[in-house]
């Protein structure tokens, strides 16, 4: 999928191919959701039945199916059906790597905070506070060089963020702020020379 196009191609395709067959099924689904060509949904019975309508559209695309009794894999996250809650948590193919950002790679110190802070929005915003306890983070990011004050320091920041975020909300829903709109440049990351740019006013 290098051409730029393929991606909208792909779910245009995905799109026209998922309402003909939605059209042809006659029994309920409780669920359904897609993105791109990965589909999790829950029929209310004939799940064989719902596979062959799928790979009966076109002859090029064909489906397979993963069928999970309490569990099952979407994506990057594991949907578990706990009595009548559904949970999420954090889902690794079994050719995850566990690489990320390296901390000695010659990139700003703000894309590797942007790194911390994308995945402590992942585990804060998406999985059940129950796996929060597993330190997969703090382990992931060891094993790519970041030294664990800078770790701590970063994960609190964030969610110190998150927080006044979540209170500020509030505030703003009542109150009209005016944004200024801000001129501004990028040159990309030099070591030695980029530090040495400051905002400048014009």
């Amino acid at each position: 999928m290098g051409f730029p196009l393929s991606p909208v191609i792909a779910d245009l395709v995905m799109r026209k191919l998922e309402i003909r067959a939605l059209s042809l099924i006659r029994f309920p689904l409780l669920f359904y959701y897609r993105f791109v060509d990965d589909i999790l949904l829950a029929p209310a019975s004939s799940v064989r039945s719902m596979l062959d309508i799928f790979n009966s559209q076109h002859s090029r695309l064909q489906f397979i199916m993963e069928v999970g009794s309490n569990r099952l894999n979407f994506l990057d996250v594991t949907v578990i059906r706990d009595n009548e809650l559904i949970e999420f948590n954090w889902y690794h193919k079994p050719t995850f790597s566990g690489r990320y950002l390296n901390f000695w790679s010659q990139h700003s110190v703000s894309k590797k905070i942007g790194t911390i802070a994308g995945l402590v929005d992942r585990v804060v915003l998406l999985l059940n506070p129950k796996f929060h306890l597993d330190n997969f983070i703090i382990k992931v990011l060891l094993k790519n060089d970041y030294p664990l004050n800078f770790i701590f320091e970063n994960i609190n920041n964030r969610l110190k963020k998150m927080i006044m975020a979540r209170n500020r909300k509030s505030i703003v829903n009542d109150v009209r702020v005016e944004t200024v709109q801000s001129l501004w440049f990028t040159v990309p990351f030099v070591r030695g020379i980029t530090e040495k740019f400051s905002r400048l006013s014009v």
